[in-house]
């Protein structure tokens, strides 16, 4: 497991994560939003623990920048305790939200648990009639098996996680062919073939391209 930490009292931080790494919990830290962005950068995380508090901004504007680009659950670690601070948060895209000063036992029971329901929620997806189950490798749209070819999992894997956010054409062909050269119809083609096995005859759109943003797998009113 490796967590995001995102925290300026350097000394509060590095109490943690000696802590959480002794307890199999591998830690990137950041003092500023400035260094979050820079280390995070196609890294994925378990879990990303942050504060509200920093040097050069607020927390919060960076949890609601990464709402929808990045799928780690966030646990805010504050010393910000009014209502209005931990409702800021949740709006921000918060799932958990600590105290200081905190109990570090706290803090790990506290990842864990936010990083096992990310894992279960990240296997299984279901929207309107779609069902599908990324470990057993299973898609089903109403009574129908559908078969992808190993580009379209890799796409719909990238979709879901992003779900109902759409995903840049930028990342969509990093991903799917991250050692290849593109070009636009192999592009357009993929996204055809995914569309097409998705959806048949009356069966309600879920794959939207959304101009200047991306591919999105979600209902049109999301």
């Amino acid at each position: 497991m490796i967590i995001l930490l995102v925290e300026d009292d350097a000394i509060l931080a590095q109490q943690a994560i000696t802590f959480l790494e002794n307890e199999g919990i591998e830690v990137d830290y950041a003092r500023s939003l400035a260094q979050a962005k820079g280390i995070c950068v196609g890294q994925h995380y378990d879990a990303i623990i942050l504060d509200i508090n920093l040097p050069d901004g607020t927390g919060l504007s960076l949890a609601q920048q990464w709402r929808d680009t990045n799928t780690a659950p966030i646990l805010f670690l504050t010393a910000r305790c009014a209502l209005e601070d931990k409702l800021a948060a949740f709006a921000a895209g918060a799932l958990d939200y600590l105290t200081k000063p905190f109990a570090l036992e706290e803090l790990v029971i506290r990842i864990k648990l936010l990083a096992k329901k990310h894992s279960c929620e990240a296997t299984h997806f279901n929207l309107d009639t779609l069902s599908i189950d990324l470990e057993a490798k299973i898609i089903k749209r109403a009574q129908r098996t559908i078969i992808l070819s190993p580009q379209q999992w890799t796409l719909v894997a990238l979709l879901l996680r992003h779900s109902p956010a759409p995903v840049s054409k930028e990342m969509i062909i990093n991903t799917v062919w991250p050692d290849k050269d593109v070009n636009n119809n192999m592009y357009k083609s993929l996204l055809t073939r995914l569309r097409t096995n998705l959806t048949k005859d009356d069966e309600v759109e879920l794959l939207h391209t959304l101009k200047k943003q991306g591919v999105a797998l979600r209902l049109a009113n999301d």
